[in-house]
């Protein structure tokens, strides 16, 4: 077989680079999201001081905002099938930008509900996950992007990792106005970047879009639903939010009710952290070697057997840390092979739209163990019923990945 020269050689090269080029430029849009959205937390208590506002109902918007996550992803997903997913990034941008500016400006109930309840979250649904892939899945092809979806999944937790400590030291430092403004930068350094994607992206996809019929959201959505393989994953990932919503909202504070220190406990959700991000990595490139519908059944699999852990073996800081390690490896992990299947089986142009109706189940699944967490512990049940509960729903979505059709 003769080696690659001359102008083919230096074609292939291009390639590569331009795939790197994109696949870095993804991880920078959907790391820095992630960063702003799972911090919401961390502006709380400067949230608090600057605009006097009181502590639950600061907790309400962004309970609020974590179901606008969920239920705009689907119809923003539409629209970048109607437009581009490039369009609705630009548009993410623009609504985060405004949502960071106006919301430490804020000073009662109802503006606070709309600059940090709705229009910041609504823009950081369009940098979602499901919406990023979409666009640079034509421009990267079919194979690259079920290995690319666990580094870009992955980079959630980079984002997640730099900007936590960061932004608490900023409102620290800084105020929480000055904070929230200076997160604007990034986002509008991203522009040129998604600027040049859709170049890419229009040269790449214009002789498919003009061939392809434009369908209602609705038609979709009835059309995916009708598969069985498609109400499988819906089933799977509503669990998979119900086991995840126990981690971040139940975890630190079981683990002290076990006896075990603050100290020992924050550092284990660090070893959490960047478990999260091995893991989703790690379940990309097992989508490439073997049929992404074991991958994830094993996924699930595996967290029937932390749930058993929780429930039977005996609580120490030792265990802490193995828990939260495989809780890790376990978590995003997910992501990589439903997108992957979702692609393969309906196509990269409606992922963004079918994703993102997954992910309503998963925000359902994750109110319901957020809700059902603390009912259980105001009566005295402690935490065991919530894990035997997720086990159940664990071995449930195992089944079910399991049951999906082969990939092809």
């Amino acid at each position: 077989m003769e080696h690659l020269h001359g102008p083919d050689k230096v074609k292939d090269k291009s390639s590569l680079f331009k795939c790197i080029v994109i696949v870095a430029a993804a991880c920078l849009v959907h790391g820095v999201m992630q960063g702003v959205h799972n911090n919401y937390g961390i502006m709380l208590n400067g949230l608090l001081e600057s605009t006097g506002i009181d502590y639950a109902s600061i907790s309400f918007c962004i309970g609020v905002g974590a179901l606008v996550y969920g239920f705009a992803q689907p119809f923003l997903g539409m629209l970048a099938l109607k437009r581009s997913n490039v369009f609705v990034i630009l548009l993410g941008i623009l609504f985060m930008v405004i949502g960071l500016i106006a919301t430490p400006l804020c000073r009662n109930f109802f503006s606070l509900l709309l600059f940090f309840g709705l229009i910041l979250p609504f823009g950081t649904t369009g940098l979602c996950f499901g919406i990023v892939m979409g666009a640079i899945t034509p421009v990267i092809g079919e194979k690259r992007a079920a290995a690319v979806s666990g580094i870009i999944q992955a980079s959630a937790g980079v984002g997640d990792a730099l900007m936590s400590p960061g932004l608490q030291t900023l409102i620290a430092e800084l105020g929480i106005q000055s904070a929230m403004w200076l997160l604007v930068i990034p986002f509008l350094l991203m522009i040129p970047i998604i600027l040049w994607l859709g170049r890419t992206n229009k040269r790449t996809a214009v002789t498919k879009e003009k061939t392809e019929p434009q369908v209602s959201l609705i038609a979709i959505l009835r059309s995916a639903l009708g598969v069985k393989d498609y109400r499988l994953l819906v089933i799977s990932f509503a669990t998979c939010g119900f086991n995840m919503s126990i981690i971040e909202n139940h975890l630190f504070s079981q683990f002290l009710a076990y006896g075990i220190s603050g100290s020992a406990a924050s550092l284990a959700l660090t070893v959490y952290g960047i478990a999260t991000m091995i893991g989703a990595a790690g379940a990309g490139f097992l989508g490439v070697k073997f049929p992404m519908k074991n991958v994830l059944g094993s996924v699930y699999a595996v967290r029937v057997l932390i749930s058993l852990g929780f429930i039977f073996l005996p609580k120490s800081a030792a265990f802490a840390f193995i828990a939260t390690a495989l809780l890790g490896l376990s978590g995003d992990s997910t992501v990589p092979p439903t997108s992957g299947i979702i692609s393969k089986k309906f196509g990269a142009k409606k992922m963004a739209v079918l994703y993102g109706f997954t992910l309503i189940g998963h925000q359902i699944g994750a109110f319901t163990s957020s809700y059902l967490g603390g009912v259980f512990v105001e009566h005295g049940l402690g935490y065991t019923p919530l894990w035997i509960i997720n086990m159940c729903l664990a071995a449930i979505a195992a089944a079910a990945s399991f049951s999906i059709q082969q990939e092809k």
